[in-house]
């Protein structure tokens, strides 16, 4: 059923109308509260019928009880089996009999036709109504009734009889099926009077004002609704045509503001072109102030980075690599602080064109702040950065002329490329940070970013904490590698090294975690830790009368720590052994890098009669004057010159050399990383006073140098593994 509107030809499904979600609303509710009381009332009327049957049953039972006690008595069966007859005719009757007090069966009756006792004969030749009936006992669907016959008070037997409820609830399903059909046909019949009353009153009204509604929505404001009423619809419709004549008139108003808008824009627009134009002369001047340095005219950090941003976006697309130099100009703050800011700036601006002019037209320069710049060099790879450093370099070799006076300034650059050392902007300038402050420090000129030497990776950070926490938990161990007297072939003394065996990484090798907590700062509690520890196993071995010196290292930040000479102090104080049994080891590079400080700082710590060696002797450069002056009894021959003496005379004439000139100073001599026999008969030969190395025993936990050391004193017993320790070299062991 479908229905049009006179000013919309689309179609209204009537199921879809106001008036037909009504009537079906209606429908339903009268139909389901009919129906509801119909299946109340299908219940009440069951329960109804069943216990009129059974008061009926109970007059028929008493009365079969009365009159079956004379046939009884006269044992006139064929009269108790007419009564059975007679009471089958009942249509509900599924059963009846007559029992003798003993329980014997007298007469019965079993409607054979019904189902259920269908079920239980099924096809048997005998029936035994007695095992029926108790069978039948628990069926829910047979009223089960027993009446005793008595004659005078004696109990002659008794009547049973069982009414089935199927026809009763067949009558009542009949009765509840034509009771909901009727409240069918009377929620119909009132749903289409309350729909026509509906669409007369109501709905026609309403659809007046739809109409009206659609004429206004196209513009149409001429026709009023009408509506002839007085109800809420009527004073809906009133209100309806008078809020379309005030939108008529508003309308008229808009139409005439919307010119004078018009007008006034035209005039704006061209008052904004104006300003556009001295907007963009602005912003560009803006432009080149925000993202230039204003001293070098060089782009400045903003642009940097923004170029670095877009850089990393376009290799992302295409898959190019580009690096990125940081550089720190040397010496500059002696040039600032000695003529003046003035002359520190006429610095950077002549840097700034210099570099300007050996690079690439795509290749960027910009200062970061202070004398640190920044090149960015597209489709360039580490060799081709390598390049552009060192032609930086080079371009900063001419001296520069400022105020009258020449001025050479070096440089320190770092390098770091896209994708390997990082993928974000922040990421590579620190990776070309830390190069170029590797650069600076070791004196290279320029360095390519390494992360083994960048402390700040999650991972090295992590490590440092679990140092740390390795210190204060005691997880440390030393181990002590021997120091042979070449003369008496004797261990006189062994070298304090330092072992990690970290629970979850495995052996961690010094190399790694030295360096990081010499930059972190944990090298004075670990220089504190292993001198302890040094000093409590050398006073174990004395009080075993085992009397060995022991040496110890010493980095160059623990020579700078104002607090160490009176931290040691206080550690010597706590031992029982004498301070000359105890020797620290420094470096012959930790010498140089401040060898004004580091002859003060030996000069107190002398005073403690501790003795000194330095250490990897022949590498760091050191002078006559300055190794003469120095407060130290030993020095070290770096392995380098030693391990092959026995193939290159080069080495074995350095290492003669050297041992000449300490003997010459009054000083002992040790050469390490002995490996051969070979090379302790030169040594021998050369005036060595001691060695050091694998030949004669690799690094050994404490407890097996305490028993390689009573070996020694007992030639008897077995000696250790090969390879760990090897007595021939030792008094008392030879071959």
């Amino acid at each position: 059923m479908e229905q049009k509107d006179s000013d919309n030809s689309t179609p209204l499904v009537w199921r879809n109308s106001l008036a037909g979600k009504f009537i079906s609303l209606m429908f339903i509710v009268v139909f389901a509260m009919m129906s509801i009381n119909a299946y109340l009332n299908y219940h009440d009327r069951q329960e109804s019928i069943v216990d009129n049957l059974k008061a009926q049953n109970a007059i028929i039972g008493n009365f079969i009880a009365n009159i079956a006690s004379q046939t009884m008595l006269a044992y006139d069966y064929d009269g108790l089996n007419e009564y059975m007859k007679e009471i089958g005719d009942g249509e509900n009757v599924v059963y009846a009999a007559i029992f003798s007090a003993e329980g014997v069966a007298l007469a019965s009756f079993i409607q054979q036709r019904d189902n259920i006792i269908a079920n239980l004969v099924n096809d048997k030749k005998e029936i035994d109504i007695k095992n029926i009936i108790t069978a039948l006992n628990n069926n829910p669907d047979i009223i089960h009734q027993r009446f005793p016959i008595l004659k005078d008070k004696q109990v002659l037997g008794s009547f049973v009889i069982g009414l089935s409820k199927a026809r009763i609830e067949e009558v009542a399903r009949s009765k509840l099926v034509s009771t909901i059909l009727i409240s069918a046909g009377i929620s119909l019949l009132l749903g289409i009077g309350i729909y026509t009353i509906f669409r007369t009153f109501t709905l026609r009204p309403i659809m007046q004002l739809v109409q009206g509604a659609r004429r206004m929505s196209i513009g149409s404001y001429e026709t009023d609704v009408q509506v002839q009423s007085n109800d809420e619809l009527g004073r809906l419709a009133m209100s309806f045509n008078e809020m379309m004549r005030q939108i008529k008139n508003t309308n008229e108003e808009k139409d005439s503001a919307l010119q004078q808008i018009q007008e006034l824009n035209l005039s704006l627009e061209q008052r904004v072109e104006e300003r556009t134009r001295e907007l963009e002369i602005a912003n560009q001047k803006l432009e080149k102030l925000a993202l230039h340095d204003s001293l070098t005219n060089l782009p400045n950090r903003f642009c940097v980075q923004d170029n670095l941003n877009r850089g990393i976006a376009d290799a992302k697309l295409t898959g190019a690599m580009f690096t990125v130099i940081m550089m720190d100009l040397d010496r500059f703050k002696e040039i600032n602080d000695t003529l003046g800011h003035d002359c520190g700036d006429q610095l950077l601006v002549e840097v700034g064109r210099r570099l300007q002019s050996i690079l690439r037209p795509t290749d960027l320069i910009g200062r970061l702040g202070g004398d640190e710049f920044a090149i960015l060099l597209p489709d360039t790879d580490e060799v081709g950065a390598g390049f552009v450093a060192h032609k930086v370099l080079v371009s900063l070799d001419p001296p520069f002329n400022l105020v009258g006076m020449a001025f050479n300034v070096g440089a320190s650059l770092g390098i770091a490329t896209y994708p390997k050392h990082g993928v974000t902007t922040s990421a590579l300038l620190k990776a070309a940070d830390v190069a170029m402050y590797q650069a600076k420090h070791n004196k290279l000129g320029y360095c390519i970013y390494n992360p083994i030497s960048d402390i700040n990776t999650p991972d090295r950070l992590s490590l440092m904490t679990e140092l740390r926490d390795a210190i204060q938990n005691d997880e440390l161990s030393l181990f002590y590698q021997p120091k042979v007297d070449l003369k008496t072939r004797e261990i006189i003394g062994v070298e304090a090294l330092l072992r990690w065996q970290h629970k979850e990484r495995g052996f961690i090798p010094p190399t790694e975690f030295i360096p990081m907590a010499e930059q972190s700062g944990l090298i004075r509690q670990l220089t504190y830790w292993v001198i302890s520890t040094a000093l409590m196993q050398l006073e174990a071995w004395h009080r075993a009368k085992l009397n060995i010196s022991v040496s110890i290292n010493l980095s160059m930040y623990n020579l700078q720590d104002t607090d160490f000479p009176s931290q040691l102090a206080q550690l010597l104080d706590q031992t029982n052994v004498e301070n000359h049994y105890i020797q620290f080891e420094i470096t012959e590079s930790a010498i140089m890098n401040n060898p004004g400080h580091v002859m003060g700082v030996l000069a107190i710590l002398g005073k403690m009669n501790v003795s000194f060696a330095i250490d990897d002797f022949g590498t760091g450069y050191s002078s006559l004057s300055t190794l003469k002056r120095l407060t130290v009894q030993e020095i070290k021959i770096d392995k380098s010159f030693v391990m092959d003496m026995a193939t290159d005379t080069d080495d074995e004439a350095i290492v003669h050399s050297i041992v000449d000139m300490a003997h010459t100073l009054g000083l002992i001599v040790t050469a390490e990383g002995v490996e051969s026999e070979t090379t302790v008969e030169q040594l021998v030969n050369l005036g060595c006073d001691m060695i050091q190395g694998y030949h004669i025993s690799r690094p050994l936990p404490p407890e097996r140098v305490t028993h390689m050391l009573r070996n020694l004193r007992q030639p008897g017993l077995p000696e250790p593994k090969l390879g760990e320790t090897n007595l021939t070299v030792i008094k008392g062991n030879k071959e």
